[in-house]
């Protein structure tokens, strides 16, 4: 974890980063429960960023950890993420992001290691079992 970067949002680091996720609700359409405060939300982001943490160990003061990851994804994907980090921490913040982004890269499993669960290419069963005979 980086000395400058601190896992706690500020209310002027808010209001200086607050207009970079209102544009992401382009869209007017809402359907669903309400979304959550997008304060909390990057709060939450900005603490497992800071701190290395895996999602599921953000404090309860946040909002729940699928809905802060969940988030994180769309705005990392975006672009927001980093636009956010950069104008709040400059070049430490897109390390930490590159950091987050080298975490996200896909695992992949070696070459000639069976998969896990083995799923087989055919049917081995018939779809419709007739009744049996009593």
């Amino acid at each position: 974890m980086s000395s400058r970067i601190s896992p706690e949002l500020t209310d002027s680091q808010w209001r200086s980063i607050e207009p970079i996720f209102h544009e992401a609700r382009l869209d007017g359409r809402r359907r669903g429960r309400p979304a959550h405060n997008p304060r909390l939300v990057f709060a939450g982001v900005l603490w497992v960023l800071a701190t290395g943490s895996v999602w599921s160990k953000l404090p309860e003061r946040y909002p729940d950890f699928r809905t802060c990851h969940r988030r994180f994804k769309l705005w990392f994907d975006a672009g927001l993420v980093h636009r956010a980090m950069e104008h709040l921490y400059g070049e430490d913040g897109l390390a930490l992001c590159m950091a987050m982004a080298a975490r996200m890269q896909p695992q992949h499993a070696p070459v000639g290691r069976k998969p896990r669960f083995p799923v087989s290419s055919t049917l081995r069963w018939p779809l419709v079992r007739p009744f049996a005979e009593r």
